[in-house]
């Protein structure tokens, strides 16, 4: 199957890993098929994971017993966001577990808008289509990245969150990315934003807007066909001019549109703007660029804050992303290496601005595997996940001889004297081991998946 080109780019996240693997778990038993080794009396911190990880029993979607996530409750407290991370794009396990996680935090914790890695105008259109009842799939592929849109073990979230809809307490979706993400939401777009301008009942006012959207349209288009340094400079001129002119006639913007829309639309100009200007710059140099890469991260969390504060006021937010993009810490412009305290080449991801803004109203599930395969619902083939190197935090897990398990580690962060505050191994970014001074600034929790599946393409079977 030939990848869109979207999916390309997000598919650098994709790891080259080793061809080993260790044997399966075995799901008959709910143990992991290895031996556990023998705890040291003097393991301060493997006794401390055998007695705080929380077995979870199952991540089947129709398995709504949720007693054994009940520890969640606990622990996420009173946070107002609650992340849910992946190690990759391809983690078919993790999606699993994820739908099963999202419909307790929803029926049990009124989490209600599910915030995805993808883009903020076309979830707008996928939303839309939920609540007017198309198929539950087309409607996630009108802005949903196909990485989840296409892979069967998201299908039971979208059909859960269509049928929501019409109760009394619906699963809302929205997207914080600035990127387009599907087919077809540019043009929707373009003509939104002409009729958005063109209702303006003041002609000189109207007028003026019209010619910048025009102008700011076009211009784009042009970009993405011919990538001419004047056309981007063209787009940029009206991308920021048309927001002032909303700003300036704010009060003439609302009474025909309302705040909330008049809002929304500045930011889907901004990323409009954004977009172009990185995708232009990626176009001159496919190296990577570490200020290219911090505007857009820097943008997708000006997004997020926005959804939070004014998109869904008082509402109750989870967030799915990569781990790479919800967890309080850096990382390198290789994808790679991750630190605490950011380094002269690192990028800084919508997880750390988050957590600067909310500090403690934000829980943020990191999840990560000790084995198994990766590989993208948007391709054919499968990438070996090694067995993780002794001494990790996946390897500790791993001797608890569980199939998955939910950690949480923000309770000790206050207990200085804890062994998890000794520098720590932990598969971030993606499958890398990389070791942190402090895991716990990182993450709230870890979801733990002994034997990770990759995903798998609706309508059809696993990657080989």
């Amino acid at each position: 199957m030939k990848m869109r080109r979207r999916d390309l780019n997000l598919s650098l996240f994709s790891l080259a890993i080793s061809s080993c693997i260790a044997p399966a778990a075995d799901s008959s038993t709910g143990k992991a098929d290895s031996k556990v080794g023998d705890l040291s009396s003097d393991d301060a911190l493997q006794a401390w994971i055998s007695k705080s990880a929380a077995t979870v029993r199952s991540i089947d979607a129709a398995d709504e017993d949720f007693g054994d996530l009940e520890p969640l409750i606990d622990a996420i407290g009173s946070a107002r966001v609650v992340q849910l991370g992946e190690p990759n794009h391809g983690a078919g396990t993790s999606f699993a577990a994820k739908v099963r996680l999202i419909k307790f935090l929803h029926r049990r914790m009124g989490f209600d808008v599910l915030v995805w890695e993808s883009g903020f105008y076309d979830l707008e259109l996928t939303q839309a289509s939920m609540r007017a009842g198309e198929d539950a799939v087309a409607a996630a592929r009108r802005g949903i990245f196909t990485l989840w849109s296409n892979a069967e073990e998201v299908r039971p979230l979208f059909e859960y969150a269509k049928a929501s809809q019409t109760t009394t307490s619906p699963l809302d979706m929205a997207g914080f990315d600035m990127q387009v993400t599907a087919d077809g939401s540019m043009e929707r777009f373009a003509t939104e934003l002409r009729s958005f301008v063109g209702a303006m009942r003041n002609r000189a006012l109207r007028a003026r807007a019209s010619e910048l959207a025009d102008q700011a349209v076009q211009a784009r288009g042009r970009v993405f066909s011919s990538m001419q340094a004047e056309d981007l400079e063209s787009l940029r001129d009206a991308a920021d001019a048309l927001p002032n002119v909303i700003r300036n006639q704010r009060a003439a913007f609302e009474e025909v549109h309302g705040s909330r829309k008049s809002s929304f639309m500045e930011h889907a100009i901004e990323n409009m703007r954004t977009d172009a200007a990185i995708r232009y710059d990626a176009h001159r140099s496919a190296a990577p660029n570490v200020e290219r890469e911090n505007r857009g991260d820097a943008l997708n969390a000006s997004n997020l804050r926005w959804l939070i504060e004014d998109g869904y006021p008082g509402r109750k937010i989870i967030v799915w992303a990569h781990n790479v993009h919800v967890m309080n810490a850096y990382y390198s412009s290789d994808w790679h290496t991750v630190h605490l305290e950011p380094q002269p080449t690192d990028m800084k991801p919508s997880g750390v601005f988050l957590a600067e803004w909310l500090k403690d109203d934000v829980y943020t599930i990191g999840m990560t595997t000790y084995q198994g395969q990766d590989g993208l619902a948007t391709a054919d083939a499968a990438s070996p996940i090694a067995p993780a190197e002794d001494g990790s935090l996946e390897s500790r897990l791993h001797r608890l001889g569980k199939l998955y398990v939910f950690l949480d580690v923000r309770s000790v962060r206050g207990s200085h004297k804890h062994p998890l505050h000794t520098p720590q191994s932990m598969r971030i970014p993606k499958y890398d081991n990389n070791t942190l001074p402090e895991l716990t600034k990182a993450f709230d929790a870890v979801f733990y998946i002994d034997h990770m599946a990759p995903a798998t393409r609706i309508g059809g079977s696993k990657p080989a």
